[in-house]
């Protein structure tokens, strides 16, 4: 979708919203990134409208398939339904959870209050919160039964190996230097050598929400829930883990992995492994960036750091995260 005015960005969720069996009251636009994000206040409660349009291709385009897009609408509904702290999936009136308004595929999803965890409001608590919130996802994704027709991407070696080679034009026009990204292409290549090697099993590899970071949990009373799944695909568990790990200060990774194992086991050799991925997590960032004009100063200052400050160690197999 090309960018839209405020006024046609609102018209459209207007249009959209006319799917729904609710009395919106005031809609405001929120952000384009994924998705284009409207938050709905309505006679019922307030709601998140979702248009499954990247701002850029770099985001992918699984947001123009009906089937993929239904998919984490039915994730949803399960893990609400198992009591998860996740945004609960809206029907349409005609009871589809997805809608087509001008060829785009939209959803809504009830709003959850609470502020994004940030710097200042992590604690040990909310550590160990997350950890025991991801791990019984991941105990939960390793037993759920999945549906016939549930479609999601694959965070496969195909897809990081894309991901570094899709970096290689901003170090053809300098926005990069060459030796970060040799260096950040080196540990991908372990990771996805080491994707091929490993046999995936319900105790390694299901659904995964996929961009864990820290913008992506609420704190409201002291309760951690968790939002957008938008990029959950099907991947192994230590990705959530490098991503979860990254935003959680070192300190408190212990508690953590501690609350994480009370519902799920940590692979074999998983200090490598976690690191690696949350190398790779770095990787899909910086190729989303590529393309966003909005960040590139992010880009030029974030990967070398990256490079030199964990891959260069990795490569020579040295831990950043783990004592030996």
């Amino acid at each position: 979708m090309a960018l839209l005015s405020a006024h046609d960005r609102l018209e459209f969720a207007d249009r959209a919203l006319d799917e729904y069996d609710i009395q919106p009251i005031a809609v405001f636009f929120l952000q384009h990134s994924e998705n284009m994000t409207f938050r709905v206040r309505a006679s019922q409660g307030d709601f998140l409208l979702r248009v499954h349009t990247p701002i850029t291709p770099a985001f992918g385009d699984h947001g123009a398939n009906r089937s993929i897009v239904t998919s984490e609408m039915i994730w949803l509904a399960a893990l609400r339904d198992a009591r998860f702290p996740v945004p609960p999936p809206v029907p349409t009136r005609q009871g589809e959870y997805t809608t087509r308004v001008d060829g785009l595929n939209v959803t809504l999803l009830r709003w959850l209050d609470g502020e994004l965890l940030s710097r200042e409001t992590e604690s040990e608590d909310t550590a160990a919160q997350i950890g025991s919130l991801v791990g019984h996802l991941h105990q939960y994704s390793a037993n759920w039964q999945i549906p016939n027709g549930f479609i999601r991407p694959s965070r496969d070696a195909a897809f990081f190996e894309n991901a570094v080679l899709s970096l290689w034009p901003a170090v053809e026009d300098g926005r990069i230097d060459a030796w970060s990204y040799r260096t950040l292409q080196a540990s991908i290549a372990w990771l996805t050598g080491e994707i091929c090697r490993l046999n995936p099993t319900r105790a390694t590899f299901g659904i995964i929400h996929g961009d864990l970071h820290r913008g992506n949990y609420l704190l409201n009373n002291g309760q951690i829930s968790v939002i957008d799944f938008s990029m959950s695909a099907f991947g192994y568990f230590a990705y959530d883990l490098g991503t979860c790990l990254s935003n959680i200060r070192t300190t408190y990774h212990q508690t953590f992995l501690e609350n994480y194992t009370k519902y799920f086991s940590l692979p074999i050799d998983y200090k490598r492994l976690i690191e690696a991925y949350f190398i790779a997590s770095w990787v899909a960032t910086f190729a989303l960036w590529i393309s966003d004009v909005a960040s590139q100063e992010a880009l030029v200052q974030r990967l070398p750091l990256i490079a030199n400050k964990y891959a260069e160690r990795f490569n020579r197999d040295e831990r950043f995260w783990f004592n030996e």
